[in-house]
This record gives structure tokens, sequence and C-alpha cells, in this order.
């Protein structure tokens, strides 16, 4: 009888899904250093994976994973922070609300850096393409006089 998980599943989506409670899971094969750490069917929470490849170990059962912005999506190792249960319900009691919002504007921070400078680099392909181009420079100041205008 053939086996319908992983790849052979019909719903595959390349072993990233987002379970339950919220929390994104990522499938790891049995060669993989953080296997152990791993479900039944192979899955890890990606915000615990990331945590453990940035220590380079597994982590304890024990060992808990916070997302300083309380987004449990948002897995980048700077958003994370590695806690034990005890001291991760202490800070959720103390101040949860703070912490989330201060990772909310470090999160929104750092879009907005990636758009500024996204921004820039078009700012620049656009000069050069008018520098090579006459009638581009035409529309262009066509552009801005219709638009400041």
């Amino acid at each position: 009888m053939a086996s319908n998980y992983g790849e052979r599943n019909g719903n595959w989506k390349g072993g990233r899904r987002v379970n339950g409670n919220g929390y994104v899971e990522v499938r790891i094969g049995r060669e993989d250093f953080f296997f152990p750490m791993a479900t039944h069917r192979f899955y890890v929470r990606e915000h615990r994976l990331v945590m453990a490849r940035h220590l380079g170990r597994c982590l304890q059962p024990w060992e808990t994973v916070h997302h300083k912005n309380g987004i449990k999506t948002d897995n980048r190792i700077t958003n994370l922070s590695l806690q034990t249960a005890h001291t991760h319900s202490k800070d959720h009691s103390q101040g949860y609300l703070d912490g989330y919002e201060k990772g909310l504007v470090d999160g929104r921070d750092h879009q907005i850096q990636q758009l500024k400078q996204e921004i820039r680099l078009l700012r620049l392909e656009v000069k050069q393409a008018l520098s090579r181009d006459e009638d581009a420079q035409k529309i262009a100041m066509e552009y801005c006089a219709h638009r400041d205008g």
C-alpha cells in the first residue's frame, strides 16, 4: 500500500503549513541534524527550528521560543528569544502588550527600510534609463509637470 504522506499527497504544499494554533510548521527529513525535534509526521515548528539552527543545537522540550512581536508567523531570528516556560509565562503576564507593540514597530521599521532601499534602486534605474533615452526624458518631464500642476 502506497503512502500518501509528503510529496505523494495531492494536498502537498512544499512541506510548509500553518497549524491550528497559528504557528508555521516545516517538514524535515530523517537526515536533518534537527530531526529529533520533529513530530512523528516529520514536522517541526519553524520558530523552534530557526532558533535551533541559530544556536547550532537541538532545543530541549522545556525550552520555549518567544515571538517578541506576538506574530506567530514572523520567524525572523531578530523577532525570537529563547526562554524557559516559567520566564515565558512571566513575560506574558508582565507586559505582553508592551513587547508586542515594540516588536510590531520593529517589524514595521524593518519593512520600511526594505521599501526605502527598493525605492532608491528604482530611482537609480529610472535615472539611468532617462540618461539613455531623450524621448523618455520628455515623457518624464510631462508627467512631472502634470502631476505637480
